[in-house]
């Protein structure tokens, strides 16, 4: 139970670069205390500590998890040990919010949420480019109708990690055993999908490695890339419909603010909606005419926040992208894999 002041009490299982921005998150949340950090090298934990005022440190997740006064944890970690780390968590009673991808195969995810659901603890997907980008402030116009029915849309996602335009880039992103790749890494999209207008009823994909050989910031002789650096996905929806969906880590270019972020476009009966960069929403809707600028509206809440509020009210339904909709969205990863390897449209079962 969080403590008698009314805070979730949070440790941060991988402190590697991502967990800063999750650090970032929480210290704006006044029911929030990060007590304690997890890294096997003790001198970036020490140094993350210092930098975030973290009072504990460990070197192993499970005395993290054997400490007093922790209600939840989350794992910011390689995607192929976020199963074992979660189970390990819910085994201990904590609150659980992983990383995306929630793990490597949607059967993996199952497991997670079935042992989360008998656990009876909380449990979120950090699908958090809903808030990061301005998709849930289009979904916003979505409920009201300002589309009415969806006929299709385009997500289009382009991040370089060629070499020589990003010498940082490093080995994980272009391994399997780390859910490395344009598919894996970027499956924000597949949520994007879910988020947009429900369950995906069938996929057809196309792959491509675009540089099977490369050097790496921590590999600069080379590695071997064994997944899709290139990728493109037609998806149709359960509610009819359909979408195009494209993710790429080898496509330059960037935002005027040095980042990358999504571009979602949506047409149905009444109308158009689209992303204007990171920040802006252009649309029309009724009578034709050009598209215009929209009223991005308040923030989106973040998973940060709702899993925080979740576990202070103790209500799962507070969580917006549970492990729920992680497996779902490593489904439609699953299916493209076998489209791929089959030539052929995948089915998905919703059942």
């Amino acid at each position: 139970m969080p403590s008698a002041s009314s805070k979730v009490r949070i440790g941060i299982i991988g402190v590697g670069g991502f967990a800063n921005t999750h650090m970032e998150h929480f210290g704006r949340l006044g029911h929030v205390e990060v007590v304690a950090a997890m890294r096997r090298n003790p001198e970036a934990l020490a140094e993350f500590q210092n930098k975030w005022d973290i009072p504990n440190g460990f070197t192993d997740h499970r005395e993290l998890l054997a400490m007093d006064g922790l209600d939840a944890v989350v794992i910011v970690t390689p995607t192929g040990s976020h199963k074992q780390l979660a189970l390990d968590s819910i085994a201990a009673g904590k609150h659980v919010l992983c990383d995306k991808p929630l793990a490597l195969t949607a059967a993996d995810c199952k497991e997670m949420l079935d042992a989360a659901a008998a656990a009876g603890v909380v449990h979120s997907t950090n699908f958090n480019q809903r808030g990061n980008t301005t998709l849930g402030r289009i979904k916003r116009y979505l409920d009201n109708d300002f589309l009415g029915r969806i006929y299709h849309a385009n997500i289009w996602w382009g991040q370089t990690q060629q070499f020589d335009a990003r010498p940082d880039a490093l080995t994980w992103r272009f391994r399997s055993e780390n859910g490395g790749g344009s598919v894996y890494e970027l499956i924000h999209a597949f949520d994007m999908l879910r988020f947009i207008n429900g369950e995906v009823s069938r996929v057809v994909a196309t792959f491509d490695t675009t540089t099977a050989h490369r050097p790496t910031a921590d590999n600069p002789e080379g590695i071997v890339v064994d997944v899709p650096d290139a990728s493109g996905f037609l998806c149709e929806w359960q509610n009819g419909g359909f979408a195009v969906v494209h993710t790429s880590f080898a496509s330059r270019g960037t935002d005027p603010d040095g980042k990358t972020s999504p571009r979602v476009e949506i047409s149905g009966e009444h109308g158009r909606i689209t992303t204007d960069g990171r920040y802006g929403i252009l649309g029309v809707t009724g009578p034709n005419g050009p598209v215009g600028q929209l009223d991005p509206g308040p923030e989106y809440p973040q998973p940060y926040q709702l899993f925080a509020d979740a576990v202070l009210a103790g209500d799962q339904s507070l969580v917006e992208t549970s492990f729920y909709d992680g497996m779902k969205a490593a489904e439609i990863v699953d299916a493209a894999y076998l489209s791929v390897a089959e030539s052929r449209w995948i089915e998905l079962s919703h059942g």
